[in-house]
């Protein structure tokens, strides 16, 4: 069940590798993560805006897109990118992008990927807040320390085995701040599977799933996800687990949604 909902959620992650002019060969850097989502009609990724300054230098930026051996770039320059950001890395941010595609690379990512309907999202949050206090929960993203990267300069390309993942877990904690709401995510960094760090996991997407438990125990999906936020920074706390700092969905739908001008009908 949990692999059918993160073969779901994975459809709209899109890991985000910057492909650097270095001597004597290119240099592949996996940079972070990012969500497909469509605005009115416009097509991008919504990610952290430090993943997007970590690309800066780059020639092109490289988007795994399938399971199977594949190549798709875009070169930098043909992205325009709308941020929230103040020039200060920290774990209150603001720190969101919104990176624009143009309409030729959307048909090649929608043969492999889906985007999502952030307008519609939005819409629906008011008659569907989120169950912070006990619902279930996902963060879709690039795991950093489970990728390979190995040039090939004899062939004259780069192999790279790119790692993306759901980690599903419940909301420890929630901020507000400044206008901006924070949700937490947790880590059990002692169950199997779990990396020792979540770098790569930034800007990937926050989701609520639908999940519920029967008397009798059993668990099942209805096929239900609500987009929540947006992941960008990590912390340890007092307990030793590994925190996910998450944009919440005041901070997408309201606070970046006017600073960037976006519809807001439909």
């Amino acid at each position: 069940m949990l692999d059918d909902a993160c073969r779901h959620l994975q459809d709209y992650l899109v890991p985000i590798l910057a492909l650097l002019p270095e001597n004597p060969e290119p240099r592949l850097k996996p940079i972070g993560s990012g969500t497909l989502v469509e605005i009115e009609g416009t097509y991008h990724i919504l990610t952290a805006a430090h993943v997007w300054h970590k690309t800066s230098g780059a020639e092109q930026i490289v988007l795994p897109l399938s399971d199977y051996p594949s190549s798709f770039s875009i070169r930098r320059e043909n992205i325009s990118a709308k941020e929230l950001w103040f020039d200060n890395d920290n774990e209150w941010g603001p720190d969101l992008a919104l990176l624009r595609l143009a309409r030729p690379f959307v048909s090649t990512i929608e043969a492999h990927k889906s985007f999502l309907n952030l307008s519609r999202e939005r819409a629906t949050l008011a008659s569907c807040a989120p169950a912070t206090a006990k619902g279930y929960w996902a963060v879709t993203g690039m795991v950093g320390e489970f990728n390979e990267v190995q040039p090939r300069p004899e062939a004259r390309s780069i192999e790279a085995n790119i790692h993306a993942r759901a980690f599903f877990s419940a909301i420890h904690q929630t901020h507000e701040r400044n206008g901006y709401d924070f949700l937490d995510a947790s880590a059990n960094l002692k169950l199997p599977g779990v990396p020792s760090s979540f770098g790569g996991v930034s800007g990937g997407g926050l989701w609520e799933v639908g999940l519920s438990m029967t008397k009798s125990g059993n668990i099942s999906w209805d096929g239900r996800r609500h987009f929540r936020g947006v992941a960008f920074w990590q912390l340890a706390d007092a307990d030793g687990r590994q925190v996910i700092r998450c944009h919440g969905p005041r901070s997408i739908f309201e606070k970046a949604w006017e600073s960037w001008g976006l519809p807001q009908d439909g």
